[in-house]
């Protein structure tokens, strides 16, 4: 509850600066929302559905850097990053980063054939109908991506549209990698 009130503190402020430990990580302009922490936040486990609709907990995903992004089939900016947010997946997720898409639709039976249309059949999502991820990270904005350590804390989060082709994206990105945390 307590990571909750300081991301709606910091997101309300007109500055990100306002979460404690914030820090830009860099003055791209497709970065200017990016914000690293510089002090982990820990989060409740919350139940989550898998692609395959078995019911998961967030706590499970532990031992491996996460990146969370919540989209929905409703929202525009949602739509035009799942293109870019595929490919992304497809190279970090083989580099050791788990990037797992959550939709946020409260009927999943809408979701699959919403990817068909997009030409995506085979991007998997996991799904949250009853807004859980809201009981520990603001949901109110969409997409939003949170990347979170191998111990499960929040470390970074992105509350905007991100085109993960970007290199200037992907270069920040390296640093969730298990190989960057050795060096």
């Amino acid at each position: 509850m307590k990571v909750v009130v300081y991301l709606v503190l910091a997101l309300l402020s007109s500055s990100a600066f306002a979460y404690p430990g914030a820090t830009k990580v860099a003055e791209d302009p497709a970065l200017s929302r990016f914000i690293h922490l510089s002090k982990p936040q820990d989060l409740d486990s919350v139940q989550l559905v898998a692609p395959d609709g078995q019911p998961i907990q967030l706590s499970d995903l532990k031992g491996q850097p996460v990146m969370i992004n919540l989209w929905a089939t409703w929202c525009p900016p949602c739509v035009r990053e799942l293109p870019s947010l595929a490919r992304f997946r497809a190279d970090f997720e083989a580099r050791g980063l788990k990037v797992v898409p959550i939709a946020i639709d409260y009927d999943p039976a809408v979701v699959q054939p919403f990817l068909n249309q997009l030409e995506l059949p085979e991007f998997r999502t996991w799904y949250d109908s009853v807004n859980a991820m809201g009981q520990i990270v603001p949901t109110d904005l969409v997409p939003a991506t949170y990347i979170l350590d191998e111990k499960g804390r929040l470390v970074a989060f992105v509350r905007s549209f991100v085109d993960w082709d970007n290199a200037a994206v992907r270069e920040v990105m390296e640093r969730y990698l298990p190989a960057a945390k050795s060096q």
